[in-house]
């Protein structure tokens, strides 16, 4: 397993040891389909991001477009860059890499108590 696994693995384990479902999505292009779909979208409360990952959108922009469409989603955006990620939505935080798994566990359960 490479490294981006384990910090995958890690994430979602910490989302669901909060109470939460796991979706995961290849890319932004893959959530954008996803959370299009207001059924599903209704029941998504977190949306944990890298700044770079594969498709036609960065983590930054994913953001952008999950609080200007679903603003009840709390966002993690998370990343080893550090590069200017620009004014950050509401409901998002940074958590620059490496991060810890308690960060993620505490920004879960407040997004599931909000939910």
């Amino acid at each position: 397993m490479d490294d981006e696994a384990m910090i995958r693995m890690l994430a979602a384990e910490a989302v669901l040891e909060a109470g939460l479902e796991v979706i995961e999505c290849g890319n932004a292009d893959g959530a954008l389909d996803y959370l299009s779909n207001s059924s599903r979208a209704d029941e998504v409360c977190l949306v944990v991001t890298d700044v770079r990952m594969p498709g036609t959108l960065n983590g930054v922009e994913l953001a952008h477009y999950v609080a200007e469409h679903c603003p009840w989603v709390h966002i993690i955006i998370t990343s080893g860059w550090h590069d200017d990620l620009g004014r950050l939505p509401p409901k998002a935080e940074f958590l620059p890499k490496p991060w810890l798994i308690n960060r993620i566990t505490q920004t879960a359960q407040r997004a599931r108590a909000e939910c």
